[in-house]
């Protein structure tokens, strides 16, 4: 019988069913008692579902007008190796089309990607540049995201260009130097204001026992001399690859026996690095023990719901620092891009984690790069200047009609002509303190100009409570009043499903005068 007819039953089947013995009268009531306990479950469910799954928003994409030119612009690709994971390269790689997708419409021109796959080596990004470079109608180039390999990639669009390339995640301070690298830019900030940041943060938590710990590459090794410089008196460790695993095991174990549980050990390293170096903490019983890992834009890079969730949930109220995720809804294009990427999921997979608490990996910045050279191109022709690489990079050094200045997703961009860094005139640094969760890098406090401007509470990773001192926590017990009140709201709903079920039993058992309840 349908679920609604045994609801709605008949009055003669009522009649019926009082003349039948005194079980089927309780069980009787049981089932309409039951039938009205699943309709309360069922909208509890639909108000659930209303409240979780907001409707997707709509585009505002819209396809491209007919264009009357094409030009190419490149992509040194970071294809996944020893420093750059699987999931981060995809992102980053889907992030580029989808901006080019985007910033095609409505414009009487359009850019068509070029990619080459681009690992963070020297030599490897030297020889990719070189492929680029020969490519007909090329204008220019993002990326590449680590500084090895935008180091030798500056150089070949130097020698062989000039040719403008503008890098979204290279951020090594010896890249400003324009005698070697005159065709560099960047929309990243430089080491140098990450390591103001990085010391601000120290300061704020009061860190006073710190370990450095970097590798052999030119991203690590200059950020890490950075911050010690900035600090003073910082203890740095080089750290020595393994059998193939980025991190020596044994070495690794030997340094996290050497601290105290008080201290802290700040990752200066690539993302893989620092899963590696996670993965191995884990094993070795250290993830509560030193007391925090600190990690720079590097080990913030990825999305944690990428990586394995056993870890992740270990090392859950790890904190580090990321670049400023920008904020997507206060720029028309900016918020475009986003929707469009939703929307293209299935072809362009690798949406990083959105909201304005969210930490982006870089994707906004690497957003701002390709829009960068899409203004050049609109002044170029509004000024009815030809669209060679030459004027395209006279434009990017502000050697052309004027100065490139716009509005990004990441603020004000502009470009220092004498360094070819991010001008911390036009838009000051930010950075973002952040706290790994299952699923993103939350956003816990903001450091503009190196200074704080606010810090929500912290709560360390492990089962003890934190000391009073070296964490700023105005509200310890911030976390834990929330998943308090969750596992009391939880409680509080069974047992009023257990009560209403029991009251049904008895008032059932009372109205047909039933032995059992007699008895009782």
């Amino acid at each position: 019988m349908p679920f609604m007819n045994r609801v709605a039953l008949p009055l003669r089947t009522i009649a019926r069913a009082r003349a039948r013995p005194m079980p089927s009268l309780r069980l009787s009531g049981l089932v309409r008692c039951f039938s009205h306990l699943n309709k309360l479950l069922l909208s509890f469910q639909l108000i659930v579902v209303l409240l979780l799954c907001p409707t997707q928003p709509t585009s505002m994409y819209v396809e491209s007008a007919v264009t009357n030119g094409t030009y190419m612009l490149g992509f040194l690709s970071p294809n996944p190796g020893t420093n750059i994971p699987e999931s981060l390269s995809i992102e980053w790689r889907s992030a580029f089309r989808v901006a080019v997708d985007v910033l095609n419409a409505n414009r009487s021109y359009k850019f068509e990607p070029y990619m080459e796959d681009s690992d963070c080596t020297f030599v490897a990004a030297q020889s990719d540049a070189s492929r680029m470079m020969r490519q007909e109608g090329l204008i220019g180039a993002v990326g590449p995201a680590c500084s090895g390999a935008a180091i030798a990639a500056a150089m070949i669009f130097d020698q062989e260009g000039p040719a403008a390339l503008v890098s979204f995640a290279a951020t090594a301070e010896p890249l400003s130097n324009r005698t070697y690298y005159p065709t560099f830019f960047r929309t990243v900030y430089t080491d140098r204001h990450q390591a103001k940041a990085v010391v601000a943060s120290m300061e704020r938590l009061a860190i006073t026992n710190a370990t450095i710990l970097y590798t052999n590459d030119y991203y690590s090794t200059n950020l890490a001399s950075e911050i010690n410089l900035t600090a003073g008196g910082v203890r740095m460790v080089l750290l020595e690859p393994g059998y193939n695993v980025t991190v020596n095991k044994e070495q690794l174990k030997t340094i996290l026996n050497s601290l105290k549980p008080s201290d802290f050990v700040i990752l200066v390293v690539q993302p893989t690095v620092a899963q590696d170096i996670w993965k191995l903490a884990y094993q070795l019983d250290k993830i509560r023990y030193p007391w925090w890992y600190f990690g720079t834009d590097g080990a913030t890079a990825f999305d944690p719901i990428n990586i394995d969730q056993g870890l992740v949930s270990a090392l859950e109220g790890e904190i580090g620092l990321a670049p400023y995720g920008g904020d997507f809804s206060a720029n028309s294009q900016c918020s475009s891009f986003y929707m469009h990427w939703q929307e293209m999921a299935d072809k362009y997979p690798g949406l990083p984690s959105l909201g304005a608490n969210k930490s982006r990996s870089y994707v906004p910045y690497l957003f701002d790069a390709v829009l960068a050279f899409y203004k050049v191109v609109d002044e170029l022709h509004e000024a009815g200047l030809e669209v060679t690489r030459l004027n395209v990079f006279k434009s990017f050094n502000a050697s052309g009609k004027h100065q490139l200045r716009f509005n990004g997703c990441t603020g004000v961009v502009e470009f220092d002509p004498e360094t070819g860094a991010r001008s911390i005139t036009a838009q000051p640094p930010v950075y973002d303190l952040v706290s790994m969760t299952l699923h993103s890098w939350e956003l816990k406090g903001r450091i503009t100009n190196e200074s704080f401007v606010n810090l929500l509470p912290l709560e360390r990773p492990g089962s003890y409570p934190a000391p009073g001192q070296g964490v700023y926590d105005p509200e310890p017990s911030g976390h834990k009043k929330a998943s308090g009140g969750l596992i009391a709201g939880i409680v509080f709903l069974v047992v009023a499903i257990l009560v209403l079920i029991t009251a049904c039993f008895v008032y059932y058992a009372k109205k047909c005068n039933s032995p059992m309840f007699n008895r009782l």
